[in-house]
């Protein structure tokens, strides 16, 4: 699995490093890098509300270079793209960084200035590129907002993949859901008098199970339980 690390280069305001750190504590995200950054004192502090754990924590480099010794993967931000005369600038959108969170080992997302951004170099010395689309007439974002879009996307491209292992699960298969059927139509015959009653509790739980998607252990345990529930009331 890979390890997502939040890297700020030279950030110049110690509220904004605060900030991040919340925004990587909403997210579920831990390991802050600095780059050459300015005093954190109690603005940093103050910004960062819960996730002052990650600015105490965080790592700090002197250089930029020395980040591709740390790191087996970096991910460069920038909300300037390429033109005809800086090829280098050419990014992907935050929704294809799906590829990037399937990479074992540390990965690195790297912020650069509030002012300037990343330099050329420094996006020259990064395995990726990518853009937040925005508007033409104000591209940039703030430095938190900026990270907080990238771990939202990383979130979110996460929670996808484990509903989609979750959906793998086995279907209930024909037969199991016939006996399933079976024993809700013996526990309805148990506890309701009336002939018309359990009729309509039977088509109503057959329509239930026909729209929904029901696995073969969550049939199994129903199973178990309405046999249960009829043995006892029998008793």
């Amino acid at each position: 699995m890979a390890s997502f690390s939040v890297i700020l280069v030279e950030p110049k305001y110690e509220g904004n490093v605060g900030s991040v750190a919340r925004v990587m504590k909403n997210f579920g995200f831990s390991e802050l890098v600095l780059v050459e950054p300015p005093m954190l004192g109690k603005e940093a502090r103050a910004m960062a509300m819960h996730g002052r754990d990650i600015l105490d924590n965080a790592k700090v480099f002197d250089d930029f270079s020395s980040l591709k010794d740390e790191f087996d993967f970096l991910i460069a931000t920038s909300a300037v793209i390429a033109t005809d005369k800086n090829k280098l600038r050419t990014p992907v959108s935050p929704s294809e960084l799906a590829e990037a969170s399937d990479i074992e080992g540390k990965i690195g997302l790297v912020f650069g200035r509030e002012d300037q951004g990343l330099l050329n170099e420094e996006i020259g010395l990064c395995d990726l590129l990518v853009s937040i689309p925005a508007s033409p007439g104000y591209p940039t974002l703030n430095l938190s907002h900026s990270v907080a879009v990238i771990l939202y996307e990383l979130s979110r491209q996460g929670f996808e993949k484990k509903r989609k292992r979750m959906k793998k699960l086995r279907h209930a298969d024909k037969v199991e859901k016939k006996v399933l059927l079976e024993k809700f139509d013996s526990f309805t015959d148990s506890v309701l008098e009336r002939e018309q009653d359990a009729k309509m509790a039977k088509k109503t739980f057959r329509q239930l199970i026909g729209r929904a998607f029901i696995s073969g252990k969550e049939s199994f345990n129903l199973t178990g339980l309405f046999r249960k529930a009829t043995k006892k009331i029998g008793k």
